[in-house]
């Protein structure tokens, strides 16, 4: 097989501190509807849209797992 290639995104989850405008805040969840994200951040009621986010990007490798049937 070839070398593996990563692909770099922000990965929102539950307790990853995020940047939202001047402060430093925790992602509580996140919550995918009609093809819309939207995170809720700790202490607040209404959603964020993610591209509202700062978040260092998280380095994923995509490899072909063969079957072992």
């Amino acid at each position: 097989m070839s070398d593996a290639v990563y692909y770099y995104m922000p990965l929102f989850k539950q307790g990853v501190s995020v940047q939202f405008g001047q402060s430093r805040e925790t992602v509580s969840h996140v919550v995918i509807r009609r093809n819309a994200m939207r995170v809720y951040l700790v202490g607040h009621e209404t959603p964020v849209h993610p591209d509202m986010l700062t978040l260092e990007p998280t380095a994923f490798s995509l490899t072909r797992v063969l079957d072992s049937f």
